[in-house]
């Protein structure tokens, strides 16, 4: 029986990668360093931070590497400041769980400033029971820890729980956690590792929401 349904936030439930892949091009242009975005981006997003550094160290000068990350940082945060732009889907998967009592929380890497200032924008912070950051853990996906503890908060077991994902470890950290994952691939598309990893990977979060009523309901 399905209890709980737990979200991950950037690149899920509001379109946060495109923000950031485009503050790269921006910042590429300005320093020499054109299609940015689309070379680096891929090779960051919800990658280990040992992978990060290499993909940083392969496409910007390490005599610039700061003050255009900076830059980069800046900009992206301005953008999102300014609008949260939300994944379709969002509020009506949102209304079938509740309508339907199902549980749901929210496990994102994203420190706890952050997060609460972007779902407060886009009105959905209030529905969820639980909500649990990256700076309120020890540990980054793809560990486990950060669904483990929700279920151990929620009361809930790993079997009567989803999860919802886009990335690579996000999707292997439910795997770790023993949860059902359904992936919603954002700019990164899926590869074999995750189609095994997962009960299912879908375009979107309406076609998310149907496998739930088909499946899980």
């Amino acid at each position: 029986m399905l209890e709980l349904v737990v979200f991950d936030v950037d690149g899920l439930m509001i379109d946060t990668e495109s923000v950031w892949k485009d503050a790269f091009d921006v910042v590429g242009n300005k320093y020499g360093i054109s299609n940015l975005g689309d070379a680096l981006f891929s090779k960051l997003v919800g990658k280990r931070l040992e992978d990060e550094k290499e993909a940083i160290d392969e496409h910007i000068p390490s005599e610039i590497q700061e003050e255009l990350l900076d830059e980069w940082r800046e900009i992206g945060l301005r953008s999102l400041e300014r609008e949260v732009p939300v994944k379709p889907g969002l509020y009506e998967i949102l209304d079938f769980l509740e309508e339907n009592h199902i549980k749901m929380a929210v496990a994102t890497t994203t420190r706890r400033e952050l997060t609460e200032q972007r779902l407060k924008k886009i009105g959905v912070f209030d529905r969820f029971d639980y909500v649990l950051c990256g700076d309120e853990v020890t540990k980054r996906k793809p560990n486990p820890e950060i669904y483990e503890t929700v279920l151990k908060k929620m009361g809930v077991t790993n079997k009567n729980a989803l999860v919802l994902e886009d990335s690579v470890v996000g999707v292997e950290a439910a795997y770790r956690a023993g949860i059902d994952c359904i992936q919603v691939p954002d700019l990164i598309a899926p590869t074999e590792v995750q189609e095994k990893q997962t009960i299912c990977i879908v375009r979107d979060l309406t076609e998310a929401r149907d496998y739930i009523k088909e499946n899980r309901v």
